[in-house]
């Protein structure tokens, strides 16, 4: 098992991948220590919207955070999409070897490959999201007392559910690529995206957009204060399911293969 994790890790050049997020961070501690956040100097002609709508004075270090703010909030992207390429990528990898005769000769059974993807994924999310806390703390030690740290600080409440997003995705690429293989999977995955996409676009088109007229941020900060037990319940129960449904999508693919090898053996 350890093989075929670190045969994967190598698959999507792992360790180019950890130099790169390691060099971000070292970057992003330096820019957060040279740009801090707690700052009181107002700055010179310097003007923002208070949460009752006045324009109020903007202090630097205000300035600084709301720029600053965006990278671990870039890094959440990150982890949502990273690992959907990663899944592809080491599925493509064992095609090129032709599975079944990679398979076949392991001292494993097929369950125990399936498993390895998925356990692979389940870790590199881990792992996304682990160095998004430790931005979030990087960012948060100089920070101000302003919307942006409040703006994070909700958003790493929610990082347990940006977390099962990203096992979500997982848990429906995962048995089209072992079963119909990549190619035939990602045709099938860009024509679920076109259609949500087509859904999108035809809602922006032709349905009710009033109740984005008034939102700023303030909206989600608001609504995140008056509702933190709900916030709580979110960051709770959903990376359960998730992971329920990660597990029963495990527990599918490894069903669907078995039948398939029974059916060509036989």
């Amino acid at each position: 098992m350890a093989g075929l994790l670190y045969k994967d890790f190598i698959g999507i050049k792992g360790k180019r991948i950890v130099c790169i997020l390691f060099g971000c961070t070292v970057l992003f501690l330096a820019l957060r220590l040279t740009f801090p956040g707690n700052v009181t100097t107002v700055m010179a002609g310097g003007m923002k919207e208070s949460e009752t709508g006045d324009l109020v004075a903007l202090t630097i270090g205000e300035l600084r955070d709301s720029f600053l703010v965006t990278l671990p909030m870039l890094l959440v992207v990150c982890g949502i999409t990273l690992p959907s390429t990663w899944t592809a990528a080491i599925c493509r990898n064992d095609e090129k070897n032709l599975t079944r005769q990679f398979t076949s000769a392991l001292p494993l059974d097929k369950n125990a490959y399936i498993a390895s993807k998925y356990i692979f994924i389940a870790i590199a999310v881990y792992v996304l999201f682990s160095l998004e806390t430790t931005w979030i703390v990087i960012f948060n030690s100089v920070a101000g007392d302003n919307l942006s740290r409040e703006v994070l600080t909700y958003i790493s409440s929610l990082l347990m559910a940006f977390c099962g997003i990203s096992l979500l995705l997982a848990s429906v690429e995962l048995p089209f690529f072992l079963t119909l293989g990549v190619k035939k999977g990602g045709l099938l995955k860009t024509a679920i995206i076109e259609g949500i996409a087509f859904l999108v676009i035809a809602y922006l088109l032709f349905g009710n957009l009033k109740v984005f007229e008034n939102f700023d941020i303030y909206v989600f900060v608001n609504w995140c204060e008056e509702h933190l037990v709900i916030v709580m319940l979110i960051s709770i129960i959903s990376p359960v399911a998730d992971i329920l449904l990660f597990w029963l999508s495990y527990r599918l693919t490894c069903r669907i293969n078995q039948n398939r090898e029974v059916e060509i053996n036989g």
